[in-house]
């Protein structure tokens, strides 16, 4: 008798979880994982995800390591809290985690500004738990410059001259490879995208990152990028931000495109998925970071946790096997993690 075997596991390689997370918490609640991501998570199919620390405008600068430590202290303290969850800070935790189907989390930093400057803090924040340091947001900070979010000709507010990574930038980069935290490219802008390719010897991620080729958006990564971060034994995460997918009603089919076409360049063991869902989170935004925001668009059906479990039968259907459809869903991110922690 034929059995449909189960689905993939999908390891989301971006989630801003914890920016509700604190913010819920700050409002009496508690149990917020269990309560408000779980059910949907199960029911799109998501066994690990990395949980990123993003310290948004209003706190920056002198509160952005005040800021990411009270994030933090909030994700350990719900976690604990809320049942069948758990944080990952070791190979061997991911690998036990994803094979006994445990939704887990890893804790990750987008923007390097609670370091204030200083890469001797990363060791504080390895300590902490972090395992991923997604260098920049889309603006500059003392490690390197972020790229815009907005497509040429549309950006709000001024900017100086494009840089790649400051001298601090590359010892935070040779700092997280000696500590075994990962390196993440997503945000980034090109110079600094080659800088980190010109010095890393681990291999590297760009979480939530779409193909300039399909989509000619600053955010989104050339074709030479995308094999460059294979060739570090890396993986390109694709990402649901209708922005980054399709100038019109970007949706689904436009998400299989980009995930065939990073395929084709970097091959099937270096393209993962990195969702980046976040319309929950404009109800906390300051003014400011909505105005920064303001282009960034949803794509019609693939926006929630819930629709993540349309995604390996829509690969399947563009001609990808179980095992390789496995591989992105999962497996290819799962190897880097046990590769890059110690």
């Amino acid at each position: 008798m034929f059995v449909t075997p189960p689905p993939p596991a999908v390891f989301d390689a971006h989630s801003d979880l914890p920016f509700r997370v604190i913010r819920k918490r700050e409002a009496g609640r508690r149990a917020v994982v269990a309560e408000d991501f779980l059910p949907a998570m199960r029911a799109g199919g998501i066994t690990a995800r990395v949980a990123a620390v993003y310290v948004d405008d209003v706190y920056l600068p002198e509160m952005a390591l005040h800021r990411a430590l009270a994030v933090l202290s909030e994700v350990y303290a719900d976690v604990a809290e809320s049942d069948d969850v758990e944080l990952a800070t070791t190979a061997d935790d991911v690998s036990e985690a994803l094979d006994a189907g445990t939704v887990t989390l890893l804790l990750g930093l987008e923007g390097s500004e609670p370091l204030m400057g200083d890469p001797r803090l990363l060791d504080a924040f390895y300590r902490s738990g972090v395992r991923l340091l997604t260098l920049t947001h889309s603006r500059r900070n003392a490690v390197g410059e972020g790229a815009p979010l907005s497509s040429p000709g549309q950006e709000t507010g001024k900017r100086g001259t494009p840089g790649g990574l400051s001298e601090t930038g590359i010892e935070v980069v040779e700092r997280a490879e000696d500590l075994g935290i990962v390196v993440d490219v997503s945000h980034l802008n090109d110079p600094g995208v080659e800088d980190v390719l010109s010095v890393a010897t681990e291999p590297i991620l760009a979480s939530h990152s779409n193909c300039r080729a399909l989509c000619d958006h600053p955010r989104n990564l050339t074709d030479e990028e995308i094999a460059a971060i294979a060739d570090t034994g890396g993986v390109v995460c694709v990402t649901t931000v209708g922005s980054f997918l399709a100038s019109e009603s970007p949706d689904l089919n436009d998400f299989c495109d980009h995930v065939e076409h990073a395929v084709d360049i970097a091959g099937v063991k270096h393209v993962g998925l990195g969702f980046d869902f976040f319309e929950y989170l404009f109800e906390y935004m300051s003014e400011r970071e909505r105005q920064r925001m303001r282009d960034i668009s949803v794509a019609e059906d693939l926006a929630t946790d819930e629709s993540a479990a349309n995604v390996p039968a829509a690969l399947e259907n563009r001609g990808f096997s179980s095992d390789e459809v496995a591989a992105i869903c999962g497996k290819n991110i799962q190897r880097t993690f046990e590769r890059v922690l110690k």
